[in-house]
């Protein structure tokens, strides 16, 4: 039978230090997991969920301790972690934990702020990327579907996400309490994607003056600034923008440090003032000792999340009834999979028993008239139904989550030979 799994990392088991080590570019992500998917003795589906502070591959397998073992593999492979490494500072969960697990993550039950906004958004985009239609299936689909009805409901139903939880904006609170008023100053904002913009976005509503956006792709750069009233510039002019810089903000995904101390120190000898540098990014985009040039003041996602973790105490009294409904929707997608399992053994039995009855009408009926080949034809459907209505009857009224309807569903799989795993109809 097909089971889901989850592999993955995040601030709840590792450092950021550790979490660097351990990144794997998206894009690597999904190139090795289009090579495994479709392999039936291994990886039946597989969806990539990608964050600042976390990095899992959920997956469908029949053979889910090997296709684990072969993803810690590839990540092992890519990145030079050792098997003590992968094993400290990663965690599997299977079957309905890992339900449970993603369903807590869309509710930001996961996240360093309790309901963290931008997290459900993040999972979302995990589906509509267009690399995921190659690996994802049906499973997978109702899972993440499920997944954001969980995450929805949390925050419809309870004040958890009540003011600002996401990282962006306390790392905005961040800024304003380090450098004071953002009026008048100069902010680079390096990346165009989700969290890039969205930083963008806060820096110009708390009266950042000039606003300069660069990203590799320059057009997606130019779209982002012309809707905030910045400017946008290419990838290769960030050293000569430092110059005049008062906040640089790292928001890209990048292999490699953007901004190095080597690089700023002859800007800031010729350009000197107090630089803030605002490091968004996992892996980072700012080289570790950037600290040490004159006038530059340092924030990184640590100290993001060392600020807000107050804000989780204040939070924490909805946490019991965000937990309720995070298991209402894992009861109901554990049901939908019962149900889909009743409903394969049912849809086996029948395709079967009618194939016989029109194969042996077919075999008893040559040599005969039309008419009568019809008669026969018709008699041994009649027949076939017939012969259906009792085993249909007590398998759509068992109940599969109860034993006596789990050993039904066994026992009507192997008497009739069909297989009892439950896959979906991709149809459905």
């Amino acid at each position: 039978m097909a089971e889901i799994f989850v592999l993955g990392t995040s601030t709840s088991v590792a450092p950021s230090s550790v979490r660097e080590r351990l990144h794997v570019d998206l894009g690597e992500v999904y190139l090795g997991l289009e090579g495994l998917v479709g392999r039936s003795d291994l990886l039946l589906e597989a969806v990539p969920l990608s964050t600042c502070g976390r990095l899992e591959v959920y997956g469908v397998s029949e053979r889910p301790t090997r296709a684990i073992r072969v993803l810690q593999d590839m990540v092992a492979a890519r990145t030079g972690s050792t098997p003590a490494e992968l094993e400290t500072h990663t965690y599997v969960r299977q079957e309905d934990e890992a339900a449970r697990h993603l369903f807590r993550v869309a509710a930001g039950l996961d996240s360093v702020v309790f309901g963290e906004a931008q997290i459900l958004g993040q999972v979302q985009v995990a589906m509509e990327r267009p690399e995921t239609a190659s690996v994802a299936g049906t499973l997978l689909t109702r899972l993440f579907q499920h997944a954001l009805t969980a995450g929805k409901r949390v925050r419809a139903e309870t004040e958890i996400g009540r003011g600002s939880a996401s990282v962006v904006g306390a790392a905005l609170k961040l800024l304003q309490a380090e450098m004071g008023s953002l009026a008048g100053r100069t902010a680079v904002v390096i990346g165009a994607g989700e969290t890039g913009a969205l930083i963008a976005r806060l820096l110009r509503k708390e009266g950042i003056e000039r606003l300069v956006v660069v990203n590799r792709t320059l057009e997606r750069a130019e779209a982002l600034a012309a809707d905030l009233g910045g400017v946008a510039y290419d990838w290769r002019d960030v050293s000569e923008l430092l110059a005049n810089a008062d906040l640089v903000v790292g928001a890209a995904g990048a292999a490699e440090d953007v901004v190095t101390a080597a690089t700023l120190r002859p800007i800031a000898a010729a350009h000197p003032r107090v630089r803030h540098f605002l490091d968004l990014a996992h892996p980072r985009n700012f080289s570790p000792d950037l600290g040490e040039v004159a006038g530059v003041r340092m924030l990184d996602l640590a100290k993001v999340f060392e600020r807000v973790a107050a804000a989780r105490e204040a939070r924490s009294a909805q946490v019991p009834r965000a937990k309720e409904i995070v298991d209402e929707e894992v009861e109901r997608f554990a049901g939908w999979r019962r149900s889909r399992q009743a409903a394969s053994v049912l849809r086996g039995i029948r395709e079967q028993v009618m194939a016989i009855a029109e194969s042996e009408a077919n075999r008893r009926s040559r040599g005969l008239g039309a008419a009568e080949r019809e008669d026969l034809q018709r008699f041994a459907r009649s027949l076939a139904r017939t012969l259906l209505h009792a085993p249909t009857v007590a398998l759509r009224d068992a109940d599969p989550a109860s034993p006596e309807g789990q050993w039904l569903l066994r026992s009507a799989s192997s008497l009739f030979g069909v297989p009892d795993d439950g896959d979906p109809d991709p149809s459905d």
